[in-house]
């Protein structure tokens, strides 16, 4: 009887003592719930949820990831956009200043040409975070590079011309000069598009150079007027007034058409700036609804679960009184 009565309180006791550790279990996890609001540590804890869950954060990764690529293009795009108008508004100034035929204002349309010029070259080789807007995928290097080679080849046809070269000669190689006549970096020739990658099945092409034709004809629009001289028959120039009034025209018929095809350029941009932040709109509303149904899987309520750790607790603490009391029992005790 001895040693089965042993046995028997040996068996109640290790039982005991797994109630107690299963409760304590119980309580520590309820601890790290109402810590971390999470039901599990890992995974493996949400059973047949699992792989929905990996799915939903996966997810949210990818549209996360979206939402950056849109806020790094839409600040781009608003600084282009900004540039472009405001290059589209210098020509339009300078040709509200000039006045065709006239003689006394020269001056003061070159020298407002060079003023506008110079805003303008800045503008091209405006940069964000350390790249080019304007360079296409060369963002590394600017795309106006040679002020001097400009200027330069404006000038020896204008001398040509008041040497009584004639408009032919004149409009012609005006109309003649390439990209890298107008002081523009070779590298754009080649240079690539950019890109963004704002959706599972979008790619936004965002691209403006500044060897596109709005550039090069503001670039030689302003750089004929910044160098464009009034004959002189004093000084030996044989070109006439007529002629002048001619050249005029036809410099003032090519800041026309850049400032259109900026503008073009410029409404194109917008049109794309629209669609971008109308996909951020959708990625948004997208990733509200995926938290909603990760915190649906993931997450404790944090009130049911205190309020279940109080129990739990008071539960604990029943459990160790009652063992204390059972281990505190002997036969001594009903003598």
């Amino acid at each position: 009887m001895s040693v089965s009565g042993n046995v028997s309180f040996l068996g109640q006791t290790t039982s005991q003592i797994n109630r107690l550790k299963d409760l304590r279990a119980s309580l520590d996890d309820l601890q790290r719930q109402t810590t971390t609001q999470k039901k599990f540590d890992n995974y493996g804890g949400y059973g047949t949820d699992s792989l929905n869950l990996q799915f939903l954060r996966n997810t949210e990764t990818l549209t996360e990831s979206y939402i950056g690529n849109i806020d790094t293009v839409s600040s781009r795009m608003e600084m282009m956009s900004s540039n472009m108008t405001q290059i589209s508004k210098l020509g339009s100034q300078l040709l509200s200043a000039v006045h065709l035929g006239g003689t006394a204002d020269v001056s003061s349309i070159n020298l407002f040409a060079q003023q506008n010029l110079q805003f303008v070259k800045d503008l091209v080789n405006q940069t964000f975070d350390g790249r080019y807007l304007f360079a296409g995928s060369d963002a590394e290097n600017p795309p106006f590079v040679d002020d001097s080679a400009l200027n330069s080849n404006f000038i020896n046809q204008i001398n040509l011309w008041l040497g009584g070269g004639g408009n032919a000669q004149l409009t012609g190689a005006m109309d003649g000069f390439n990209a890298d006549n107008l002081g523009l970096a070779p590298g754009l020739a080649t240079s690539g598009a950019l890109t963004a990658h704002i959706s599972a099945n979008m790619d936004v092409d965002y691209t403006v150079k500044a060897d596109q034709p709005g550039f090069q004809d503001i670039l030689r629009g302003l750089a004929f007027f910044a160098n464009l001289k009034y004959p002189d028959p004093a000084a030996g120039d044989l070109a006439t007034p007529a002629e002048f009034d001619a050249a005029l025209k036809h410099g003032a018929d090519i800041l026309t058409r850049g400032v259109q095809e900026m503008n073009d350029s410029a409404k194109l941009l917008v049109s794309k700036f629209a669609l971008v932040k109308d996909i951020k709109e959708s990625h948004k509303s997208d990733m509200e609804l995926l938290l909603t149904q990760i915190d649906r899987i993931e997450n404790v309520d944090p009130s049911s679960a205190i309020i279940t750790m109080q129990l739990l607790q008071n539960q604990l603490t029943a459990s160790y009184q009652v063992t204390k009391i059972v281990g505190q029992l002997s036969l001594v005790n009903f003598l």
